[in-house]
């Protein structure tokens, strides 16, 4: 039912490298769609994608890709940021000022630069859609996840305002939060996620993660400023 919805339509999938962007990336190019994929080590970005190097801590190496997508490809209409770094297992009293700045200047800071390199490039085509990645870490809490956790609801506080600030320019902003089968950063929480699952399962990127991309890029033409649990009722339990 999605194939083909995003025919014509140019996608930036950051952190299109690893497991779930790469996933992502397969959705959007099955859906249609011109993917263009950014990260550090773009060898992991599927076949599908146009693969890029891009730290997307730095604004120079952010404004040349984008630059780069433009010149070759036309525009820009949908972005997804899926790009976040961070370390795992630090509790609060131990959080340092750098185990932050890793996760905030990868997370919303890099989401609101490319955010802001896109907001021009889609508005001239008539609107489009920008899809960040937030996660239940942050809604729900975990132990031993500070950093990470406050890193995505910032991004989500910036997804809002996105929404209410670009809707009129028919640009949707919104947030998905994930569980699925991602990289080996997230192995230690995938035991737990899927015990708790009322699915029994951890979600697919591609099928799964991917698909729910795709509506919010296409179909989803009247969803803003919303965030989407996609984690099979993981969250129904807290």
């Amino acid at each position: 039912m999605l194939r083909q919805m995003m025919n014509g339509r140019i996608a930036i999938i950051t952190g299109g490298g690893g497991n779930i962007g790469s996933g992502v990336c397969r959705a959007m190019a099955k859906a249609g769609a011109t993917v263009v994929a950014l990260d550090l080590d773009p060898a992991g970005a599927d076949a599908a994608a146009r693969a890029i190097a891009c730290d997307v801590t730095d604004p120079a190496a952010c404004e040349s890709a984008v630059a780069a997508v433009v010149r070759e490809f036309g525009g820009v209409d949908t972005l997804v940021n899926a790009a976040q770094q961070f370390r795992a297992g630090i509790p609060l009293v131990a959080l340092t000022d750098d185990d932050m700045r890793v996760s905030f200047e990868s997370g919303p800071i890099a989401t609101l630069r490319m955010m802001q390199l896109c907001y021009p490039q889609i508005k001239a085509r008539g609107g489009g859609a920008i899809i960040n990645f937030a996660s239940g870490v942050g809604t729900q809490g975990m132990v031993g996840a500070g950093a990470y956790a406050a890193a995505k609801e910032a991004i989500r506080g910036l997804t809002k305002v996105a929404a209410l600030e670009w809707g009129r320019e028919n640009i949707r902003v919104n947030v998905i939060c994930p569980v699925a089968s991602g990289d080996p950063e997230h192995a230690p929480w995938v035991p737990s996620a899927r015990a708790i699952n009322p699915m029994g399962r951890i979600g697919d990127p591609e099928a799964d993660i991917g698909a729910a991309v795709v509506y919010l890029a296409g179909p989803g033409s009247y969803v803003n400023g919303r965030t989407l649990h996609v984690d099979g009722g993981v969250g129904v339990w807290r």
